[in-house]
């Protein structure tokens, strides 16, 4: 195999795509190592090629074990994962290491008498470095979830990494280069002995196969333990998979690999013997970036085994019998006393619709529990979970404390938590949001994600109306994350026969995506939904144009029409935008735009004759102009409202066929309004924005 490091320059190229598919990151905090320390990268790749030289002596003959600690960083969101998912990750990494896996029977001939044990365990410590009692798993509440290279107090929870391998998890990752990642780490020797930074890095939604994981994600850390154990990518140390085949992992039995982005069919075996004919490539690794990967070889353990032998970053004491003892491995402690935390199904509800509150303490288990509800029924609990209603709006806290036979724990509380609202609808239809006003949509609207990450935000790249729509952004948006945004609650039974609209723009990069978009209704302040609108793959995209980060024109938007006749009662309807990614590499933008509830007679009417209107000037002043193309002489009503829906000026219109123009003298301060116009053939409704004189 050739020298890696000819390939670090390419790192840049492959940067965009792996800020959509989330891959590692430790080749390109290793790049930017050493662009500062050019002594570091030749002191490597001498101490690689002896490593290289000593795997053939080497005979892995017993078990190492490592203790483990876990560092949970979150701001009360899904990214807090359970213990339950950091068990679920641990025995995922050890069933890997010690192949396990059942998957295994997967793996392609070529390789399926080479995938082997690497004879390398994994163990939650019981003890911390100061001989306290643990369960080897920490929660701190700490806006370094939003993992940032830029933040001084990142690795500040790190334990002594000669005595612990400590493994943070997070809800994103966010390098300076503008990419993210699924996880990172970086190889020993890297930092002095006993620095901070020799930790690992993972996102809270891949890892592990439950709660915020997914089976499919769920290998980040058996790869980024790899690294930590000085593995190279199988492709070599860069990220650029796909590129070339010139990298070189400094292991014998892997063969020369260009490296894999998704999975090839294991029928096909062109797809796969791309740098050397006839011979297949080793894409199944758990090095490689295909997700589906399988296996590790025998000169891989071997390459760990001497990680784990050498003290260039207090490896070999992490392994050593006194650490063992030391850190609680062998002769374990019992029960910890529990650290009180729990969690909530909302922060955001009605009056009369219940939040449960669930238990989630962390470093003991606990026995018994103790809550106080500030304005809730019931007002106090002593069970693990709870469900509560509030009977008046307002701003309540909740306070929670646990304990166990080892102990009490200190009580923790969590003020203003939960928002009450009234079931009374802050607008009525005929409603209209175009995101013009980012403190109402802050305000108004709730935005989440099943990993407490990527969320629809106010965006001024492209709008079909006005300066702003709503986003999704590829860039965080990570393999199989669900993201919604929930509108206001609106009087729907305001209006006669009522319909909701809005302006869609989405692309993919490649066909064979399945991403969804749905829209769903719900009459109880979210406690169920009713399906209005659901679009997936080629069905949901507005364009042709698959490049990575589409920006649309005016003309990739789309009109997307629902009758809202099954509620049409609703004094009080919320409804609900949900995206879901699929697994496929390379994510892409999605916009929606000028969202309206409005009248009509039929579908059609809705959508009638609008490539015929055009208003301008955008932004107006004291003036605005209508143009539209009429096929019979009828009344044309146009009417002005706020972003509340009140009407502050109409005006009914006698108007011959053919192009018409209508002029409107405005007397309004500056501000985001909507202009609605009804004539025979149906009703048009769009953002408008006028500014100062």
């Amino acid at each position: 195999m050739k020298n890696l490091f000819t390939l670090l320059g390419l790192l840049v190229l492959s940067a965009p795509l792996l800020a959509q598919d989330m891959h590692c990151g430790t080749d390109g905090v290793m790049k930017a190592i050493y662009d500062k320390n050019p002594h570091l990268l030749q002191k490597k790749m001498a101490e690689d090629k002896k490593t290289q030289a000593l795997q053939a002596k080497l005979i892995p003959n017993s078990t190492y074990v490592i203790p483990v600690v876990f560092h949970i960083l979150h701001m009360d969101g899904p990214e807090n994962i359970s213990d339950d998912q950091v068990k679920d990750g641990l025995r995922i990494l050890n069933r890997d290491f010690a192949k396990k896996n059942p998957d295994t029977t997967e793996i392609i001939p070529a390789f399926k008498n080479l995938a082997d044990s690497m004879k390398i365990q994994f163990v939650l410590a019981t003890k911390d470095p100061l001989g306290n009692c643990t369960n080897g798993i920490k929660h701190y509440y700490d806006p370094d979830t939003d993992w940032d290279e830029n933040s001084p107090s990142l690795y500040s929870h790190t334990w002594d990494p000669t005595k612990y391998m400590n493994v943070y998890i997070v809800r994103k990752i966010i390098f300076n280069s503008g990419f993210g990642a699924a996880g990172y780490t970086y190889f020993p020797g890297t930092w002095p002995i006993g620095d901070s930074h020799d930790a690992i890095v993972v996102l809270n939604n891949y890892f592990g196969s439950i709660g915020t994981g997914s089976n499919f994600l769920s290998r980040v850390l058996t790869h980024e333990v790899g690294h930590w154990l000085d593995l190279y990518h199988v492709f070599g140390g860069t990220n650029g998979a796909g590129i070339d085949c010139s990298g070189d992992d400094y292991v014998n039995d892997t063969p020369t690999s260009l490296g894999y982005l998704n999975c090839p069919n294991p029928s096909v075996p062109s797809q796969y013997q791309i740098c050397t004919p006839g011979v297949s490539e080793n894409f199944q690794n758990y090095m490689d970036y295909s997700y589906c990967c399988r296996m590790f070889t025998p000169g891989q353990g071997q390459r760990m085994q001497l990680a784990l032998q050498n003290n260039i970053s207090g490896r070999d004491n992490l392994v050593s019998n006194a650490n063992l003892v030391a850190t609680g491995v062998i002769n374990p402690n019992g029960d910890c006393v529990p650290i009180a935390d729990f969690k909530f199904s909302r922060v955001k509800t009605c009056v009369g619709t219940a939040v449960t509150f669930t238990d989630a303490s962390w470093n003991g288990q606990p026995t018994s529990y103790s809550w106080t509800f500030a304005g809730g029924t019931p007002a106090s609990s002593t069970a693990s979970v709870v469900t509560v209603t509030y009977n008046n709006a307002g701003n309540y806290s909740v306070i929670h404390s646990s304990s166990n036979s080892a102990g009490n724990s200190t009580p923790i509380g969590k003020a203003n938590l939960i928002q009450v609202v009234s079931n009374t609808a802050q607008f009525s239809a005929p409603w209209s949001e175009g995101f013009e006003n980012l403190s109402q949509l802050n305000t108004n609207w709730t935005t989440y994600s099943s990993s407490g990450s990527t969320k629809w935000e106010q965006s001024s790249d492209a709008s079909y109306s006005g300066t702003y729509s709503a986003k999704l952004d590829a860039s965080d948006n990570t393999r199989k994350n669900l993201t919604a945004l929930v509108s206001p609650m609106v009087n729907v039974s305001a209006i006669s026969n009522p319909h909701f609209t809005f302006k869609l723009a989405a692309a993919e990069v490649t066909t064979n995506h399945i991403n969804n978009l749905k829209v769903s209704a719900s009459i109880d302040c979210g406690d169920t939904w009713t399906v209005i609108y659901d679009k997936t793959g080629q069905n949901l995209v507005t364009t042709s144009k698959n490049n990575s980060d589409f920006v649309p024109l005016k003309s990739d938007w789309r009109t997307e029409i629902m009758s809202l006749q099954q509620i049409a009662s609703a004094t009080s309807a919320t409804f609900k935008f949900e995206y879901k990614r699929d697994t496929i590499p390379a994510a892409n933008n999605i916009y929606i735009d000028d969202i309206n509830i409005l009248t009509s007679t039929s579908l059609n009417d809705v959508n009638a004759d609008e490539n015929n209107i055009q208003i301008y000037p955008v932004p107006a002043t004291d003036e605005l102009n209508v143009l539209q193309k009429l096929k019979n002489p009828q009344d044309v009503t146009f009417t002005l409202r706020d972003l509340m829906g009140r009407e502050l000026m109409t005006s009914t219109n006698y108007m011959e066929a053919g192009e018409q123009k209508k002029t409107m003298n405005l007397n309004q301060p500056a501000g985001i309004y909507f202009i609605h116009i009804k004539w025979e053939e149906g009703n048009y409704s769009q953002k408008l924005v006028i500014s100062g004189q």
